[in-house]
């Protein structure tokens, strides 16, 4: 375990949220403009979420010391993983929101919940999670956290838009 509100500590994983914190959520807003485009408003929420299983999936069978699997495509695919499982709450929310532009929403909504979740992945320190068989468990309850965030980042997003509305019309 990782004391991360330790001064040391707390500056590496703010590092480690901007870092990848950024590219990240530049990557899930370039997700969310082409699942945008998808005339269906079901396909547009299950489209990341299905893809973010099956990548999900494929990352936690990836063997790494295998020989043959590329490292780089084991990067790549848990690159994706959480700005896939991120954009299903923001694309039944992101029509609720009215003084927010959308673009900012899916950008700040995948910042925190990526940084939240990275905070919590170096709070867990160096535990070894891949037990033998336990496969499906472990990636439904990757998919389950990811979204439980992703869903309160979209919520704190969709309340501040409805803060900044009433108080814009009690001033007019």
């Amino acid at each position: 375990m990782i004391n991360i509100f330790n001064p040391g500590n707390l500056g590496v994983v703010f590092f480690l949220c901007i870092t990848l914190g950024v590219p990240l959520s530049v990557l899930a807003l370039g997700i969310f403009l082409v699942i945008r485009r998808i005339p269906s408003r079901l396909l547009q929420c299950l489209v990341p979420l299905v893809a973010g299983i099956i990548a999900g999936t494929a990352y936690t069978l990836m063997d790494p010391s295998n020989p043959g699997n590329s490292g780089l495509v084991l990067f790549l695919t848990g690159m994706t993983i959480h700005p896939l499982l991120v954009l299903s709450p923001i694309m039944i929310l992101h029509n609720y929101l009215h003084r927010i532009p959308v673009y900012y929403a899916v950008f700040f909504t995948a910042f925190i919940s990526l940084g939240f979740l990275f905070a919590w992945g170096a709070a867990q320190g160096d535990q070894v999670y891949v037990e033998t068989g336990n496969f499906v468990g472990q990636m439904a309850g990757s998919v389950i956290t990811d979204l439980i965030v992703a869903s309160v980042a979209s919520g704190l997003i969709l309340g501040l838009d409805r803060f900044l509305l009433s108080s814009e019309q009690k001033n007019s």
